[in-house]
């Protein structure tokens, strides 16, 4: 093994005595017990605690060693690696950066050669012969056609020199591009094959299973529990450790149920939509049991509640957008007021941003819509409007001044789009970001079951078309943490409140599928 790599012990010779005769150790007391510096002994020490377990000190320093050598091997061939490449790097760009000195010493040297050529001819050209001239006026020889030739000659002279060093200069950019192809490509892959080690999809593992014939287009955790929609009824689940354990079951909604928001404020309390137009707000009377409030209301594909947990924001069928007044200790909710007449046809999906000063909406209409909370009034109002080819089932923010949109065509081109807040507030699509899905050309995605995103580890959960993605997004990249491909598109699904499991209902199987995630 190099020894330049070898584990190298810290610790002072002086260090490594026995506490209560500073000599040096014989031995190392193994008891858990013992203080950690009181472990080292001596001879002395040996005979003051014979019925310690102790072991012989070099065996203990030669086992550590060992142990050290092991722990360390792959992140001692991992920078082995990367200082031979870094190394290799700043040698490459050695010769580079020398390579350019010497084009631009060549270029500099031709122009120094031009400039002294120039000079003196421009020296040459006020410097004359009294009797050359003389000659000239007597004779009152025409100089004009060899004027001219003497023109066209320095003319001529300064187009070959200033389009030789014109041409140099214009053939730098490929030249350079030549001379750091090398460097660029080996970079590019010892990149690419420590990014790809680091960012690999995660594994996923079934842990359970459920059987559940009628739909699921809801699934949400509170703190304690998981609430999923089962047809027209609301199950209630205790999930512990990867399992799912029903523990009852909730009547209110006459059609099946599309989407349930918890409150992170309010134990297990909740409110739920569906598509028979009810709106209904659940609060925990004791253990199988919720008292409920409902509301009429229509066909809801969306509902955002606020982080005060004050006001419920509701979209869908009728294309309209409204806000209710929420109260989860008294469970009660109270409509407001409606945004009308901006989509012209079903509203699939709303957003806000971490400040709440910004909203999102897009639906059938092909249209993203952008609103911003008047100051004054506390109430949205409309500010842009952005057209697409295709409309859309999935808005969501991922900073208060970026969001992304997907389009839900079978020839949408599966990509998620980002669109960005520019310096006069409106929203540009950012062309150079896109980041590509699995291309389903089969299926289109199917609204409902929105983006959302995981605190605790940093992650979104992005249901889309046959897919359900784990994805990582920063300022830099997109990346796919995992993924789960079924043979249907009606697919539901959440992430555990630690992120630790995938829980889906997947509506082909008539069950519900929970994997663990192996970060």
């Amino acid at each position: 093994m190099n020894t330049e790599f070898l584990p190298k012990m810290i610790d002072a010779p002086l260090d490594l005595v026995c506490q209560a005769h500073k000599n040096k150790p014989e031995k190392v007391i193994m008891d858990q017990n013992t203080n950690l510096n009181s472990r080292l002994a001596c001879n002395m020490c040996e005979l003051e605690q014979q019925n310690a377990n102790v072991e012989d000190y070099q065996a203990v320093v030669e086992a550590l060693q060992n142990e050290k050598i092991k722990r360390c091997e792959n992140r001692n061939k991992l920078l082995v690696e990367s200082l031979e490449q870094a190394e290799n790097l700043e040698k490459n760009v050695d010769s580079v950066m020398e390579k350019i000195n010497d084009y631009f010493e060549s270029i500099k040297n031709n122009v120094k050669k031009l400039t002294a050529s120039l000079k003196d001819q421009k020296k040459q050209n006020l410097e004359y012969s009294f009797f050359e001239e003389l000659e000239i006026y007597i004779k009152k020889k025409d100089q004009s056609t060899e004027e001219n030739d003497i023109v066209k000659k320095i003319r001529q002279q300064i187009i070959n020199s200033f389009g030789n060093l014109k041409r140099k200069l214009e053939t730098f950019p490929s030249n350079l591009e030549k001379m750091s192809e090398n460097v660029l490509k080996k970079t590019q892959e010892f990149y690419r094959r420590n990014y790809e080690e680091i960012n690999k999809p995660l594994n996923l593992e079934l842990s359970d299973t459920q059987k559940q014939r009628d739909p699921c287009y809801a699934l949400t955790f509170s703190q304690e529990l998981l609430f999923t929609g089962c047809g027209k009824q609301i199950k209630v689940w205790i999930f512990n450790q990867g399992k799912m354990q029903e523990h009852t079951k909730l009547n209110g909604h006459a059609l099946s149920v599309t989407r349930i928001v918890t409150s992170n404020k309010v134990k297990n309390s909740f409110i739920s939509a569906a598509e028979c137009g009810s709106l209904i707000i659940w609060k925990q009377k004791n253990e199988k049991e919720w008292e409920s409030l409902k509301k009429p209301s229509y066909w809801t594909n969306c509902i955002v509640l606020n982080k005060e947990e004050t006001e419920l924001i509701l979209a869908g069928a009728n294309c309209e957008i409204d806000f209710w007044s929420v109260d989860f200790n008294k469970n009660q909710i109270t409509y407001n007021y409606s945004l009308e007449n901006n989509h012209q046809n079903t509203i699939f999906d709303v957003t806000l941003n971490s400040k709440e000063t910004r909203m999102v909406t897009c639906g059938a209409d092909n249209k993203i819509l952008i609103w911003t909370k008047d100051d004054q009034t506390q109430k949205w109002k409309f500010i842009q409007e952005i057209n697409q080819q295709t409309y859309g089932t999935k808005v969501a923010f991922i900073s208060d001044d970026q969001f992304v949109w997907m389009g839900c065509d079978q020839k949408a081109n599966d990509q998620m789009f980002f669109y960005k807040s520019q310096r006069d507030g409106k929203f540009e699509n950012n062309n150079k970001k896109t980041f590509q899905l699995e291309i389903d050309e089969e299926y289109v995605d199917y609204h409902l079951n929105p983006i959302s995103y995981n605190q605790q580890k940093k992650v979104y959960l992005l249901r889309f078309k046959r897919h359900i993605y784990i994805i990582k997004i920063t300022d830099a990249d997109v990346t796919i943490v995992t993924k789960q491909k079924y043979e249907t598109n009606l697919c539901f699904a959440t992430l555990s409140n630690d992120g630790k499991y995938l829980i889906a209902y997947v509506e082909d199987l008539k069950k519900y599928q929970i994997h663990e995630i192996k970060w």
